[in-house]
């Protein structure tokens, strides 16, 4: 199913990859950033 959109319209599926990727990145970034705080909390405990 996935090949035949593809097929059908590469660069929309391109555009919707890359915009899920960099959603995936900035809530990477996020929980990176949450678990440096938390732990320097919890040292500063």
């Amino acid at each position: 199913m996935g090949s035949k959109s593809f097929k059908i319209n590469p660069m929309k599926s391109y555009q919707n990859n890359k915009t899920e990727a960099i959603q995936q990145l900035k809530n990477q970034k996020r929980e990176n950033a949450l678990d440096i705080i938390s732990k320097s909390v919890l040292k500063a405990l």
